[in-house]
């Protein structure tokens, strides 16, 4: 039988947990900002207190004496106590609301258990949200996830992609989203970012008993990445054939998924190869004198600028919109402090124990690092400090030390100042304009058949719903935008697609007028405007120029 809490952050309305052990409620809060206090029926305490080892009992609480009394100040130890109200309301708005404050004011990062009754728990409950719900109302920014309809099944995910902000939610919706399309995902983001987690997931939710293959293309000679992907007919000549032969990668993923990482690391001819069986659904074995038809989907990811890479012909054009036709970008580590937070707290559990805390000083160090290799670099950090220093509370020295032995000391702890922010703002106005160039050209692919009268498939449909509101997302902040006419440019796109999307998807004539009269007229506007301004941007940011913040 679950054990069922009702959890409390600052800030937030209560939520819904459902844990199967004691020893699951760490893990289960831990995801959300701390600290936090949790509700539980008092029946439940009973429980909690056989896992002596994470849960310390506070005893019942007395008439005069406040919670924080009891609970703060207890270490790595969950404290839980018999929270003793018979007022509903002043448990609610002056009991919790105080401790959290108080914890707050302390700088503890803790998890504080309290035992009602059945009465005020029930009320409790029947108050909160789900956990779905609650992370549907966390901030939704500009990205996609503000023009796209929220789905269920969240919460789930949050278990393995970490992450409390607008960018990890919309990674997590996008995860929800690609597991119900059947096109290509292609997953862009920095190393250490989780691209690889990112692409188990979506198969996990709809294809978890079918097999996942991941190949490393960056591990594979060119020369063998036709034999290892494509596999060999019998009767190879080459040394270490079987005689019998033997299937690729592609071919033992069968209806699953094949998750081709670091796929920026291909040569064009093996670009073209994948490019070739994803367009005509069959393979043909290296030496093989008939084909072999593949279902597989494919996943494919890279560290690398891959819309850069096609500008210069390292990459090549088809393949990439092929792959783009669903984009999921892994947000990087140093933006957002809380996110830092979480995780941080997150992987010190997993290399300590589960109810360990990391105090405020060394966050606030953490913070300032600029983790050029993301969650992979943090791991390995703390990691380190923990072999080195052991599971007890950390010191900002012994941090330190652990950045020196990893030849990090000079400076660290300050931030860098050499970065002024129109320069900073200079590079995130050229990185909106090459995503909303790279969404254009998307979309000009995709339609390119209505310029023969030809019907697009569901598949370039539903592309194409995706795009739209990419480029929605997009048009949320004027700010990138440096003249009023791009801005209109690229929204006047925006608007002609929808209308396109609106028509009737059968009346082929009616379609390919509007494409060759409006939509395409549109796109190619928008892309000598947008192409002028990235090359004034860049000509900005080369000559160290400084930019007025209010013309970006």
């Amino acid at each position: 039988m679950p054990i069922q809490c009702v959890l409390f952050c600052r800030d937030m309305p209560p939520i819904q947990i459902a844990i199967e052990t004691p020893a699951e409620l760490p893990e289960a809060v831990g995801l959300w900002p701390l600290p936090a206090a949790v509700l539980a029926r008092i029946e439940s305490l009973e429980e909690f207190g056989k896992c002596a080892k994470l849960f310390k009992d506070r005893g019942k609480k007395g008439e005069h004496t406040g919670l924080s009394e009891y609970l703060l100040g207890q270490g790595n130890c969950i404290p839980f106590i018999d929270a003793n109200y018979t007022d509903y309301g002043r448990l609610i708005q002056q009991g919790i609301g105080l401790l959290l404050a108080n914890a707050e004011k302390a700088g503890e990062q803790g998890i504080y258990l309290l035992g009602v009754s059945g009465e005020h728990f029930l009320k409790s409950w029947n108050d909160a949200i789900t956990e779905d719900d609650a992370l549907q109302l966390a901030p939704k920014g500009s990205g996609l996830s503000a023009v796209l309809p929220p789905l269920r099944g969240e919460t789930q995910l949050r278990k393995y992609f970490w992450g409390y902000s607008e960018a990890y939610h919309q990674v997590r919706q996008l995860i929800l989203y690609a597991a119900n399309a059947s096109t290509p995902v292609l997953i862009l983001g920095e190393a250490g970012t989780g691209k690889g987690v990112v692409a188990r997931a979506i198969h996990n939710i709809e294809q978890k008993d079918m097999p996942f293959i991941e190949v490393n293309c960056a591990a594979i000679p060119s020369e063998l990445f036709e034999l290892e992907i494509f596999g060999y007919a019998s009767g190879g000549k080459f040394l270490g054939a079987l005689i019998e032969g033997k299937a690729g990668k592609w071919e033992e993923a069968g209806n699953g998924t094949l998750f081709l990482d670091e796929i920026g690391e291909l040569r064009l001819d093996n670009q073209a190869k994948i490019l070739h069986a994803l367009q005509e659904g069959y393979i043909w074995r290296v030496g093989a004198l008939t084909q072999t038809q593949v279902s597989a989907r494919l996943i494919a990811a890279t560290n690398r600028d891959l819309y850069g890479m096609v500008q210069r012909g390292e990459f090549l054009k088809d393949l990439y919109y092929t792959l783009r036709q669903f984009l999921i970008r892994t947000p990087d580590l140093r933006d957002n402090r809380r996110n830092l937070e979480v995780i941080a707290q997150k992987l010190w559990r997993e290399n300590t124990n589960p109810n360990a805390r990391l105090p405020n000083e060394i966050l606030d160090e953490l913070w300032h690092h600029p983790w050029p290799g993301n969650v992979r670099e943090l791991r390995s950090v703390l990691r380190s400090l923990n072999n080195f220093f052991g599971p007890s509370a950390p010191t900002r020295e012994q941090l330190n030390a652990v950045f020196q032995h990893f030849g990090l000391a000079a400076g660290y702890g300050q931030r860098e100042t050499d970065a002024s922010e129109p320069a900073v703002l200079q590079l995130e106005c050229l990185r909106k304009i090459c995503h909303a160039d790279d969404a254009i050209h998307a979309c000009e692919l995709e339609l390119k058949p209505l310029a023969k009268e030809l019907p697009l498939s569901a598949t370039t449909w539903e592309s194409l719903t995706r795009l739209s509101a990419e480029m929605q997302a997009l048009m949320l902040n004027r700010l990138y935008f440096g003249s009023q006419e791009t801005y209109q440019a690229v929204a006047h796109v925006g608007e002609s697609l929808g209308k396109l999307m609106d028509m009737n998807k059968k009346d082929m004539p009616s379609l390919s007028s509007f494409w060759q009269k409006t939509l395409e007229p549109d796109i190619q506007r928008a892309v000598k405007l947008l192409f002028a301004e990235s090359k004034n941007l860049r000509t900005l940011m080369s000559a160290g120029a400084k930019m007025d913040p209010s013309s970006c």
